[in-house]
């Protein structure tokens, strides 16, 4: 009952794109990305519930306008080194966030290519 309550205040803090939370950094993609992970984290076993930031070098077009950044809820799995994103925030260049896309259908873990966001958040916290 405790775990499913941490895993709930926890799942609501990042269940809103944060303003003022303290970010840690872990590195930069080959594409020069800055990638930060939330110091705010949920351990339980091999496995991280946190939020990643992509702090995108040169501003990406999209569909809904151009961005700057993406923040990403996720799980890792460190024993497998696998992760499984839950949510992505997109952000434009004012640092609104324009879209939020739910990335929930199963519990998939995946496979994530080392110089990707996710792949270094792998690397750095596992």
């Amino acid at each position: 009952m405790k775990t499913h309550l941490l895993s709930a205040i926890l799942l609501f803090n990042l269940s809103v794109p944060s303003y003022a939370a303290g970010w840690k950094e872990l590195g930069h993609t080959s594409s020069g990305n800055t990638i930060s992970v939330m110091e705010t984290q949920f351990r339980k076993g091999a496995i991280i519930t946190t939020r990643i930031r992509n702090d995108l070098h040169e501003p990406k077009l999209t569909e809904n306008g151009s961005i700057i950044r993406i923040e990403s809820d996720l799980q890792i799995n460190c024993s497998k080194k696998t992760v499984s994103p839950i949510r992505t925030f997109l952000f434009d260049e004012e640092g609104q966030p324009k879209l939020s896309v739910n990335l929930r259908g199963g519990k998939e873990f995946l496979k994530k290519d080392a110089d990707s966001a996710m792949g270094l958040a792998i690397e750095q916290l596992c």
